[in-house]
């Protein structure tokens, strides 16, 4: 039997959320380009309902998600216990989303609740890290200039609110991803959204998932800080057989939909911080890798330039990364209680056959 490998190309089931069929990214029937100046709240009720909200359904959702974002105190405290063990981040998300599920009513509560206090938990993560205090969120502001706030700590000017909402916006959702998928599979065994979580962070922590825009921005500092000719570096990483980050996507054969987007907001930002030199090189290499290798960026590429002009360091890009995705995962748990059934597929067995146990093969005693 001939099977695709990770599962490419096989349909595993329906949904009414997302599609990236034809290369193009598309929520509830909305192709992204019509939402990338959507609120990010108004993306993550599409995702929930499958429809737009009216403006009086949006106020109250919008008032509803913010003032979830507060943690209870027993929270908080295993939060400034754990965040500085030195593990990678996403290590730290994994164990804080299980104790979110400690810590609320697991039984209860319900997807506004949860993705409130994972974006607060996320902020907090990044602020203790940091050996800053916790910012505690502003009723005045909506949930992802909330969240950016409680990151940095400066309330968002109107550039940076409507750039950060596109971002979220764009890595909201993204059909049956890796991540997207484990927290489907738990949530076919009647598991609770924070289990499911759990199994999603787990998979987006993995570095042929997540991880790709911590080193994006890792190679853009080895080129600069090391004074490299940006195409010579390439050329040396192409003659080793060795990936050049950030470009090439399984689904995205002519570019991801994401990344053209991505791109004019990475240029401003940059403009706006000072990175300008970091966007040159970015456009240099993609410049130099469509040219030459009909390789094109995805989403991990500008995204990466973008967090680091915001202040954070490249090692919490993925909790970033993470926070965007959880009104999308919830989204997919919530289909799948309602749909799904128990997913449990087969193998095809490929090991030996008719082997026969005998009882005297290991004596008692006997040298192995």
């Amino acid at each position: 039997m001939d099977l695709p490998k990770g599962l490419a190309g096989v349909v595993v089931d329906q949904t009414e959320i997302s599609s990236t069929a034809g290369g193009k990214l598309v929520y509830a029937g909305y192709e992204i380009e019509e939402l990338a100046q959507a609120s990010y709240e108004e993306v993550v009720f599409l995702l929930w309902h499958t429809r737009l909200p009216q403006k009086g359904e949006l106020e109250a959702f919008s008032k509803q998600l913010v003032s979830e974002m507060v943690l209870p105190a027993e929270s908080i405290r295993l939060l400034l216990y754990i965040a500085k063990e030195p593990q990678h981040p996403m290590s730290i998300l994994r164990t804080a989303t299980s104790l979110l599920g400690t810590t609320n009513d697991v039984i209860f509560d319900e997807p506004p609740k949860i993705l409130a206090k994972m974006l607060t938990v996320i902020a907090s993560i990044v602020r203790i890290r940091q050996d800053e205090p916790l910012i505690e969120p502003d009723f005045k502001l909506g949930l992802a200039d909330n969240f950016l706030y409680m990151l940095t700590g400066k309330k968002p000017d109107e550039f940076l609110s409507r750039l950060f909402n596109t971002v979220m916006v764009l890595h909201a959702d993204h059909e049956f991803n890796a991540s997207t998928f484990s927290a489907r599979v738990v949530a076919s065994t009647a598991a609770d959204y924070y289990s499911c979580l759990t199994a999603a962070v787990c998979a987006l922590k993995g570095p042929l998932h997540g991880g790709a825009n911590e080193q994006v921005f890792a190679m853009l500092e080895e080129i600069k800080d090391s004074h490299l000719d940006p195409i010579t570096y390439v050329k040396q990483r192409l003659a080793a057989d060795k990936k050049v980050m950030g470009f090439g996507h399984r689904i995205y054969k002519d570019g991801d939909p994401r990344a053209k987007i991505l791109q004019g907001l990475a240029r401003k930002l940059a403009q706006k911080t000072g990175n300008e030199s970091y966007y040159d090189l970015q456009v240099t290499l993609a410049d130099y890798l469509l040219k030459t290798k009909g390789l094109h960026p995805n989403v991990d590429y500008y995204t990466a330039l973008i967090y680091h002009c915001l202040g954070l360091e490249k090692d919490l890009f993925t909790v970033i990364f993470a926070a965007c995705r959880t009104a999308g995962w919830l989204a997919h748990i919530m289909e799948q209680k309602r749909t799904g059934r128990l997913i449990r597929p087969s193998s095809e067995y490929i090991g030996p056959k008719g082997r026969k146990y005998a009882k005297d093969h290991y004596q008692i005693g006997s040298e192995f």
